[in-house]
Parts: structure tokens; sequence; C-alpha cells
């Protein structure tokens, strides 16, 4: 009994240390700002972008200016057709979204999206992806559309031009290693831009990507008093309303219990008769800038040719390039897992305690 309970040890740890995908090469640290990029921050003529004022970020959406000059979303909602996606054009169409994973409570939901079928958008982290990249190598495998959440998730009116830069492209470069997709659009966080922010999206060729319905479902997270019951609430009034058009909804695979929320809300949505949809389908668009489109089945990442990213000026510590972004991710890393030296000396303690028991 005991050599089998030890085998069984061994098996599992065997599979922890040597199972782990891992985006190759040196990463920003997580949850932190990135550093500006020179390549990257030349794609951008910055003279051509508007000179709107950086916000602190205690005055986010608090102190505003009387005229809303720079149309704001976080002060007066303020949107602009020819740059923002608010929702889906189609009366009948509903875009789902998901906002800050790939997490672990990410798994689930796909769980569930595979029984259905149904393909929503996930607008990701390049935080979590660093951690997660499997877990995003799943979603887009599944036909998922996968857009940048940033880096970091800071308020982006708070940003300077070359931080704004920087924050979309690790994403994008995170994400390119990991599924070998370029996403062509953008979700700031918290639906904070104005025209700053709108126009170096635009510049880098991202389509700014908001919401028409909010859930509201991260304030489960703190707020004592949210019930959770008010989601699902929300979307049995929402697919009543009359609309010409489609729509394109707001949650968040950031927390178990919203994660947990989409077996209950996504059938409300399909039984009252709208179509599910990524956001790129809804507007017969392409998702990303390789010729790839998303399907029912699933979605086969092209092989792009080698590319490596630029030398991190504010970083010197950073290697002068990261692994091209083509590359299939490693399935060791000094964090996660095991070198092969290390590997067989656990392989032969293992081995040796269970001869000694």
């Amino acid at each position: 009994m005991k050599v089998t309970i030890s085998l069984c040890v061994f098996a599992s740890l065997l599979v922890t240390f040597t199972d782990a995908a891992a985006l190759t090469g040196k990463w920003p640290p997580v949850d932190q700002p990135p550093p500006p990029v020179k390549e990257w921050t030349a794609l951008v003529d910055l003279t051509k972008v508007p000179n709107a004022p950086l916000v602190k970020v205690a005055d986010v959406g608090v102190k505003c200016l009387d005229k809303d000059t720079f149309c704001n979303w976080s002060c007066s909602n303020c949107t602009k057709p020819d740059s923002d996606v608010i929702l889906c054009p189609t009366k009948g169409d509903w875009g789902i979204t998901f906002d800050d994973g790939p997490t672990e409570n990410t798994t689930g939901l796909l769980d569930f999206l595979d029984n259905t079928g149904d393909k929503v958008t996930f607008f990701v982290v390049g935080s979590r992806v660093y951690e997660n990249p499997e877990i995003l190598q799943r979603a887009a495998k599944a036909g998922h559309q996968i857009g940048i959440h940033t880096w970091s998730h800071p308020y982006l009116t708070s940003q300077s031009n070359e931080q704004i830069i920087a924050e979309f492209k690790w994403t994008e470069a995170a994400i390119k290693q990991a599924v070998g997709l370029t996403p062509k659009y953008v979700r700031p966080p918290y639906g904070d831009v104005d025209d700053r922010v709108r126009g170096i999206a635009t510049q880098l060729g991202y389509k700014v990507v908001i919401w028409d319905k909010d859930t509201n479902d991260w304030m489960s997270a703190d707020d004592k008093s949210f019930q959770l019951t008010w989601i699902e609430g929300n979307f049995t009034e929402w697919v009543k309303e009359p609309a010409t058009t489609g729509h394109i909804s707001l949650e968040h695979d950031l927390y178990k219990q919203t994660a947990g929320r989409a077996p209950i809300v996504l059938p409300i949505v399909t039984k009252a008769g709208f179509s599910i949809k990524p956001i790129s389908v809804c507007l017969g668009e392409k998702p990303y800038v390789e010729d790839v489109s998303l399907n029912t089945t699933t979605t086969t990442a092209p092989a792009p040719a080698p590319t490596a990213a630029p030398t991190a000026d504010a970083a010197p510590a950073y290697p002068s390039a990261i692994p091209s972004a083509s590359s299939t991710p490693a399935t060791t890393s000094a964090a996660n897992t095991l070198n092969s030296a290390n590997l067989w000396s656990f392989v032969s303690f293992i081995v040796g305690s269970v001869m000694f028991i």
C-alpha cells in the first residue's frame, strides 16, 4: 500500500513538473506597467495623437472638464463611431465578452462553452497570458476570439503615450507567442478611453471595443451587497428590450463566481432567439492580422515567420529580443518545472524511497 501511494505521488508530481506550458524568454514583471520599447513607440506618429491631458488615477471619471473636448468615456460615456465598437450592428446578434483572464476559472467556462458550441470573445491581460498560456491556447483552438486588454490593467488615460503603446504591444507579443495570432481588437480596462488613447490604438491597427450592456459583475469581488442573481436578472430584462441592433455585454472570467454565471445567463440569451457570436463575427471582420477566420468548430493558428520583440529601452536588463512569437511555447520554465538533471535526481530519489519502503 505504501509503495502504491508513493508511486501515485510520484506520478502526480511528475505531471506537475513537466506538463506546464510557458512563454519563453524574459518578460516584464506581471501586473506592473511594462517598459516602453523604442521600436514599438516608433510605430506611432505622436505628433498626430490628440493632446488630451493625462488624468490622475484618483481623478478618472471623477474630476472631469466642463466640456469633454477629447471624448473621455469615463467622464461622459462619449464614443466615436469611426473607431469604437459598442454593439453588434445586426439585430439578433449578441457579442458575449469576458475580461481579465485567462485564469484557472476560465477552464470551467471553456468546458461549458465546449458543450454548448457557443463562441465568445476573451479580452485578455498580458500578465495572465504569461501565467496561463495553455488556457489561452485552449480558448483559441476552440474558436473563441482573443483580444487585447493591456499588460497590467491600468487606467489608460492616466498613462503616457509610450506607456499606452507598451501596454498594448507587450500583451500582443504574449498572445502571439502563446497562440500564433495577432489580435486586431483591444478593450481599454474600465472602458477608460479618450481621443489620445483612441489615436494610439488606431495607429497601431486596433479597433477599440466597449459594450452597451454591463453586468457590473466585477463588483461581486469586493461589494458584499452585490447579489450574483442580479447578473442573470439583467440579462432577463435586456433580452426583452426592443432594439434595432444587436448587443455586446461585459462579464469577467477573473473570478470564480462571475465565470460561473455563464451556464445561467447564456441560455437566457439563446432562448430569447439571439445568436451568440464573437465580436469580429458580428462585425463581419477578421479578428487577427493573420488570415484566420473564426468558425463553429476550431481555429487553427497559422505558422507566421519568426519575429522578435525590440529592445526594451526602459529596462536594460531585458534581452534585446524575446523569442519568436511563432515559437511553440516551452514545456519547461525555471519557475514551474524541473530541468533534466534535477528531474532525474528527483526520479532517483523517489525510486530509492520506494525501494526502501
